[in-house]
């Protein structure tokens, strides 16, 4: 296929395409009802079909501009205004404080419109409070990937967001994130196994990194989902793969999640108690971080046949921790002490389950769309 523009100044854009086959029919839906334009031929083999003019003045294309035709799989197709997208105008927001205003709530607007991909936010006050001010930098710099502050005054202070998907792609971020977070549960369970609650704190305090990786993704993913020109510069193929990696990174931060909550019980386990069942918790540990890895790793290569053996380690996973709490019940384990362990396995099985949650849409994905 090729394609030249033209432009009728008392009408609209036109788009000339040059098909191979039969018709084409464009259709536009964005903020109206759909319209249906009716194809005409020049020339004997072009084939011509007008822009909406609402649509050409919404995304400012002009005479001579380009646009990206790009045929879906569904039969459709897509026009995207090329633009350079390093020099488009930037997206802001601004977040009005008040002696009222909660600095939990301030934060979660903040992660809000940075996952929605505005590049600068705003924190504005009459009277910036030092506490909120120190809360927010803080907690910006903690849970947020490639956030600056690039202005602060007594009324509040300007960030940026510096990193893009070509910085650090999707796949990329999303292994990293699977190695913190498999480091993570093996340390939770070291730090059981030794008692250390100095390892066991460590290992809490790195969910925030798990964090900054999971909100850096989601912000790709929506960004991409807007702007479909971006899917394929983040390592995606379409729209349906950002629906499977937003279900998938999910996953992977609620297995930090579960990680955190095991080194939160380090300390509530006797040792003594924990010693007898320890071997066989490792045991269901390296099973469960087995089938994690393998799925996370099933994903990225879109391996079916990984993907399946990764939700068969999960059904082994299950065994063990049924056949573990039999074990403490029969050696009449202390009320407290049993409790805590089978927090402890709850969340152990969890990660495989994970595992297995992410090998189904890696199979999913696998599937070509009809």
């Amino acid at each position: 296929m090729v394609a030249r523009e033209q432009f009728n100044g008392s009408r609209c854009c036109i788009l000339i395409l040059l098909w191979k086959t039969g018709y084409i029919e464009l259709l536009y839906s964005l903020r109206i009802a759909l319209e249906i334009r009716r194809v005409q031929v020049t020339g004997g083999n072009s084939f011509v079909v007008s822009l909406p003019k609402s649509w050409v003045k919404d995304v400012g294309l002009k005479a001579k501009d380009s646009v990206q035709v790009l045929p879906q799989a569904d039969m459709s197709l897509l026009i995207v205004p090329t633009r350079d997208f390093a020099e488009a105008e930037k997206s802001e927001a601004t977040i009005e404080i008040t002696q009222e205003t909660d600095k939990d709530a301030a934060l979660r607007l903040f992660i809000s419109y940075y996952l929605a991909g505005y590049d600068i936010v705003r924190l504005r006050s009459a009277r910036y409070d030092p506490g909120l001010r120190s809360y927010m930098r803080e907690a910006i710099r903690r849970k947020l990937v490639g956030i600056e502050i690039i202005e602060e005054n007594a009324n509040g202070m300007t960030t940026q967001c510096l990193s893009g998907y070509a910085d650090l792609p999707l796949k990329k971020a999303l292994e990293r994130m699977s190695i913190v977070v498999s480091g993570m549960v093996k340390d939770a369970v070291a730090a059981l196994r030794a008692g250390d609650d100095g390892l066991a704190g460590e290992v809490v305090a790195r969910d925030d990194e798990v964090d900054r990786f999971y909100h850096f993704i989601l912000r790709q993913l929506n960004l991409a989902v807007r702007n479909r020109s971006i899917i394929e510069n983040i390592g995606l193929t379409s729209a349906r793969d950002c629906l499977g990696y937003r279900l998938a990174v999910k996953s992977v931060e609620r297995v930090g999640d579960h990680a955190a909550a095991v080194a939160g019980l380090v300390s509530g386990v006797r040792e003594g108690a924990a010693e007898k069942a320890m071997k066989e918790v490792e045991k269901m540990s390296d099973l469960s971080l087995k089938a994690f890895g393998d799925s996370v790793s099933s994903l990225l290569r879109l391996d079916r046949k990984l993907a399946n053996e990764a939700i068969g380690l999960t059904r082994r996973v299950k065994e063990l921790d049924e056949k573990i709490s039999g074990e403490l019940l029969a050696l009449k384990t202390d009320p407290d002490t049993f409790g805590s362990i089978k927090l402890i396995l709850e969340s152990i099985r969890r990660v495989g389950e994970y595992g297995s949650d992410i090998a189904e849409i890696a199979v999913d994905l696998t599937v070509k769309e009809p």
